[in-house]
């Protein structure tokens, strides 16, 4: 007479069960989809540049007693001519700069400039092209300091720092 239902045609059963089965299903697909399209970011990180004062290793520091660290420096080209005059004259200029510029277009070009000392700072010969945006970095040979900066296409000068 009274016959027993089936228990897979209660609906209580298909809530109990079938809904959190299904938000488990649906967790593992934004999860799936958040993890494949994360893009190059996530890949690559920043580079992080420090402002504000030189980070020195343990084997480096002696060598700067004494001597005051660079603070900024300005490259600029006139001609044939490059040069990079420090904006404090009590740094010592006694060794050759080591300036690359790197083209931040498709080509990526590579120029590396070795500048001698000079009296204002130092100065060396090369031709920089104005029609290109330039990321520079500037190193000593003699002291334990690296300088970056960037070059704005048709500008004449460019401003490095820590």
């Amino acid at each position: 007479m009274n016959k027993p239902r089936n228990a897979w045609r209660e609906p209580m059963v298909w809530m109990l069960i079938g809904l959190p089965l299904a938000m488990v299903a649906i967790g593992f697909a934004l999860l799936f989809a958040a993890v494949d399209h994360a893009g190059p970011t996530a890949d690559t990180p920043d580079r992080v540049t420090r402002l504000g004062h030189l980070q020195l290793t343990a084997e480096e520091a002696p060598q700067t007693r004494g001597s005051k660290p660079v603070t900024e420096l300005i490259l600029r080209h006139n001609g044939g001519m490059i040069e990079a005059v420090p904006t404090d004259a009590r740094i010592a200029r006694g060794g050759d700069l080591t300036v690359v510029l790197t083209a931040q277009d498709a080509s990526a070009e590579v120029l590396t400039l070795h500048l001698k000392p000079s009296e204002l700072g130092w100065r060396g010969a090369g031709v920089i092209s104005d029609a290109r945006n330039w990321r520079i970095e500037a190193t000593s040979d003699r002291a334990p300091w690296r300088l970056q900066g960037q070059w704005p296409a048709e500008a004449r000068f460019a401003r490095l720092a820590p």
